[in-house]
């Protein structure tokens, strides 16, 4: 094995570290000899030891931190052991954060233990379909499934992850079922999980709902601003309750980004400013349990700020794989995209709709096709899927006639038609949106009153409603014609903070257009209509 040597000064490492100080005062050899050899220390991890004492600074890289912590606990560097464990603490993903927390129990470190759990359950899904997770001992796999705080969709993920690591050494692990007996809430567990393990596995008498399983959809209010730089929270609003809530936003961002929902329920924001264009390439996911933005790969290329996979003006276009956190191009769109555009997902296609036309991305085969035009081609489309097929508006109306009509589009005849035998409707901004199994339509006229209707889909028309069950949120500057965007999310209330009145929210003459999610219609959201 080759060793590497280290110049250095005798009173500088005793200053610094209780292991040495000893070394050098004691009647040790080592307190002699010019050269002392110190056994299982990385190379990496004496330079940055070593960097530390002369400098007072503690750089270090991702791959190098456990080697660094396990150096500075056997030479008594006790701050250089705090430091690593505050830099794993800051640096958890997905991908280490199981790791981290074998790694910290290894070290004894509660600290860094208690973090790395609230990761994990913050993350559940994913970090549970790490290879790590199968590696747990079965004290700290217990400790994982029994929070009420983790952040998944049902039980039965919950079931299914600990099957997972049983099926993964069954010989040996099969035995450990009585332990985890207390890990899975019964009365959650979905009838069909039950009949598959009923005969195995005893569950955990708690009644306790977990925390994942309290999300409610809400309405996420963004303010984008081309000269606004001041650091804003986002309204979050609740329809059900009538609660306003506050959803942070990175500081960096200078007030320019944008936001999506995706169907397994991710929300992620993309947003940052280059110095010369209003382009982002920022990428974010939020974690409800921390109510945190966590960065993840940044995008190929910048983004203008209102599209998040396309490149207004070009035809580039790219995906995002969560599971790798990689973002790569996929076939150019067949024509340079308008500025204004909006993109909804249908069973396995991605639609496109914009003033030049439309086009459908097949997910599965990769390519672009050329589907049927809306009747009337949009400046600012804005659509939504509901019941298998795809509604259309377009949205801002200012610079052209005041009136306007939903369209309808169905995949399976390929063709649009408008919606209520060609109904109507006079507005300056509106936007469609779909909650709580039904789909409705906000429009605001020159008032500053915003309308209601309700789309009943079997005699086809758009009913105008009182909104009695508070849909519309208490914000004054919401209905006054001002550039505001919504999206649909379904967030945690507890995890939210309190909205706050005195967060006063700039406006400037831009209409107003407010967006959902890109929603989705799978077959589950088929029958649920």
């Amino acid at each position: 094995m080759i060793s590497s040597s280290f110049p250095c000064h005798r009173a500088v490492l005793a200053s610094c570290s209780p292991y040495f100080s000893g070394m050098f005062t004691s009647g040790y050899a080592e307190a002699k000899q010019e050269r002392i050899s110190i056994q299982d220390v990385s190379e990496v991890a004496m330079a940055t030891i070593l960097d530390y004492a002369y400098t007072g600074c503690l750089q270090m890289e991702p791959d190098q931190v456990q080697a660094v912590i396990s150096a500075a606990r056997l030479l008594q560097v006790d701050f250089v052991c705090c430091k690593a464990a505050e830099y794993m603490k800051d640096h958890l993903d997905v991908f280490n954060c199981v790791d981290v927390l074998m790694y910290a129990d290894m070290l004894g470190d509660c600290g860094l233990v208690k973090a790395s759990e609230r990761y994990i359950a913050s993350r559940f899904n994913q970090a549970a379909l790490q290879p790590a997770f199968l590696q747990l001992p079965l004290p700290l796999l217990q400790s994982l499934l029994k929070r009420d705080d983790l952040i998944t969709l049902s039980e039965d993920d919950v079931v299914q992850a600990a099957l997972r690591w049983i099926n993964f050494n069954q010989e040996e692990r099969l035995q450990q079922l009585p332990a985890l007996r207390r890990s899975f809430r019964r009365s959650f567990v979905s009838s069909k999980q039950l009949a598959e393990i009923e005969s195995k596995l005893v569950y955990s008498e708690s009644t306790n709902q977990r925390l994942g399983y309290e999300r409610t959809e809400m309405q996420i209010f963004l303010q984008n601003e081309f000269l606004h730089t001041t650091h804003q929270p986002a309204p979050c609003y609740d329809p059900s309750t009538g609660r306003l809530y506050e959803l942070h936003i990175p500081g960096n961002l200078d007030g320019l980004y944008s936001m999506i929902f995706t169907p397994d329920e991710e929300l992620y924001l993309a947003g940052g400013i280059d110095a010369t264009d209003v382009m982002q390439k920022k990428f974010y996911q939020y974690s409800h349990l921390l109510n945190t933005w966590e960065p993840r790969c940044d995008m190929i290329s910048p983004r203008v700020w209102y599209v998040l996979l396309f490149q207004a003006s070009t035809r580039s276009t790219e995906r995002y794989d969560p599971s790798l956190d990689e973002w790569t191009p996929i076939p150019p769109i067949p024509h340079s995209t308008p500025a204004r555009l909006c993109a909804v997902t249908l069973g396995d296609n991605i639609y496109v709709i914009s003033e030049k036309g439309c086009y459908s991305f097949s997910t599965t085969e990769n390519t672009w096709n050329k589907t049927a035009d809306m009747l009337e081609l949009p400046l600012s489309p804005q659509a939504v899927t509901y019941q298998g097929c795809i509604y259309c508006i377009d949205c801002d109306k200012e610079w052209r006639d005041f009136s306007g009509t939903v369209e309808k589009y169905d995949p399976a005849n390929g063709v649009w038609k408008q919606t209520g035998n060609g109904q109507g409707f006079v507005f300056t901004g509106a936007t469609l949106m779909k909650l709580g199994g039904s789909l409705y339509l906000f429009t605001v006229p020159k008032s500053d009153t915003i309308y209601v209707h309700q789309y009943d889909p079997e005699i086809d028309c758009w009913v105008l409603v009182e909104d009695k069950g508070r849909l519309v949120p208490p914000l004054q500057w919401l209905g006054t014609g001002y550039r505001v965007d919504c999206l649909m999310a379904r967030m945690i209330p507890k995890c939210l903070g309190d909205w706050k009145l005195e967060h006063g929210l700039r406006v400037h003459s831009v209409p107003l257009r407010m967006f959902p999610y890109v929603s989705e219609d799978d077959l589950s959201d088929q029958e649920s209509d």
